[in-house]
């Protein structure tokens, strides 16, 4: 899965068509793990997700992504096909995207194709873009994909761009120890949020703020970049502050009382910035604690987050076990 260091919304279509986007992503020690078996008694194929089904034809299936999945790899029969992911649904982690570039990478392998970690971003993303008409963007799927801390573009024809960034194993692990992650126990709809953006954008009510907003936010992601490359660390951490000023003006939906009681007591407790990963409305917290860890942890199990142990990876997705 993955976390957004900067820039963090500039690639959704509607956005980035009119303006382009900008941001900086890492993939993060969070996994979905997706599992493809030959049925040999049939030709039936059964899905193992938040429910289980079995269908006579892929078309049958329910769920549109592992529809589209399965169209797209040529797998028309006879498989199994289910899913263990790190975090729960609606986290806020791009689950959705690491799922398809996992599903799609476990599809091609059971049909013997090989297929690059670029080719399976740029297809997944196409998937749920194109096809599916959600609104959202190719973030998540490229950075699980890919793996790393990477920096991306996105001109308004679509075309995406990236540069996996050149920056010291010193700096890396110095940000690396300073980033919190905790569970808030909420779930978010990114989809809804973002639609919620896009409809004030079309409808006029206030789309100025909303596109100004995250014109700000790209902007920002690009600073981001340029204090990871010179090791400027803890103006990366701040940046996570004013980043979540800005990206509350995008929608209602993106906070709650709940979401900033915690957030105030993260900077009391010593936090130079945090934010709600994703879209906002629930899921995690990402802090950025450079002193007093231990200290500042405690206050939040007292507050009750739950913290987890997450670490950047970088080696994208890959195939753990082939038994064909």
């Amino acid at each position: 899965m993955r976390l957004t260091l900067g820039g963090g919304g500039t690639d959704v279509i509607w956005y980035s068509r009119l303006h382009g986007g900008a941001w900086i992503s890492a993939a993060l020690t969070l996994y979905v793990r997706v599992f493809v078996a030959r049925r040999k008694d049939d030709d039936l194929i059964r899905t193992s997700l938040e429910t289980t089904e079995v269908v006579d034809d892929y078309r049958k299936l329910t769920n549109p992504i592992v529809q589209e999945c399965v169209r797209q790899a040529g797998v028309s029969s006879g498989v199994d096909i289910y899913a263990i992911s790190d975090a729960s649904p609606r986290s806020g982690l791009g689950g959705s995207g690491a799922f398809e570039v996992g599903l799609l990478h476990a599809l091609y392998t059971y049909k013997g194709k090989s297929i690059t970690q670029l080719e399976l971003a740029q297809q997944a993303a196409d998937i749920e873009i194109q096809r599916l008409k959600k609104p959202v963007g190719p973030q998540d799927q490229y950075i699980t994909a890919l793996g790393g801390i990477r920096y991306f573009e996105i001109d308004k024809k679509g075309n995406v761009f990236q540069e996996r960034l050149k920056i010291h194993p010193e700096i890396i692990e110095r940000l690396q120890s300073n980033l919190l992650f905790f569970k808030t126990g909420m779930q978010h709809d990114t989809a809804a949020i973002l639609g919620d953006q896009k409809k004030q954008v079309e409808t006029g009510g206030h789309s100025d703020s909303v596109i100004y907003a995250l014109d700000e936010i790209k902007e920002l992601g690009r600073e981001v970049k340029m204090w990871l490359e010179k090791g400027r660390v803890d103006d990366v951490g701040s940046s996570f502050h004013t980043h979540w000023l800005i990206k509350r003006r995008l929608s209602e939906k993106v906070s709650n009382a709940n979401i900033d009681a915690w957030y105030e007591e993260a900077i009391k407790a010593g936090a130079l910035g945090g934010k709600i990963m994703g879209a906002g409305g629930g899921g995690w917290f990402v802090f950025y604690v450079p002193k007093q860890k231990n200290k500042f942890r405690d206050r939040m199990r007292q507050i009750g987050l739950e913290e987890r142990n997450v670490q950047f990876d970088f080696t994208g997705t890959r195939v753990i076990l082939n038994q064909q």
